[in-house]
């Protein structure tokens, strides 16, 4: 299951009042591995779901990864 699919169905199964499939609980951990969109997607969906973080310190935890992708911005003269 795609970053972008794992929230869009966590975000779909709390609107029916229904608990995420355990497909999509999984993929939610192996947060660490996606990019830098999906992260600020998961980061932006905490605002209405704040129980998407299915771990303690998981904003701290995405905060840091962003940061490195940050850091990997190689600014360059024109």
């Amino acid at each position: 299951m795609t970053p972008t699919r794992t929230v869009q169905a966590f975000i779909d199964a709390k609107k029916e009042n229904k608990a995420p499939s355990p497909e999509v609980i999984q993929s939610l951990k192996s947060y660490r591995k996606w990019n830098e969109p999906e992260l600020i997607g998961l980061r932006n969906a905490s605002a209405y779901y704040p129980d998407i973080y299915i771990e303690p310190g998981m904003d701290e935890t995405i905060h840091k990864l962003l940061e490195k992708f940050k850091e990997r911005i190689v600014p360059h003269k024109f």
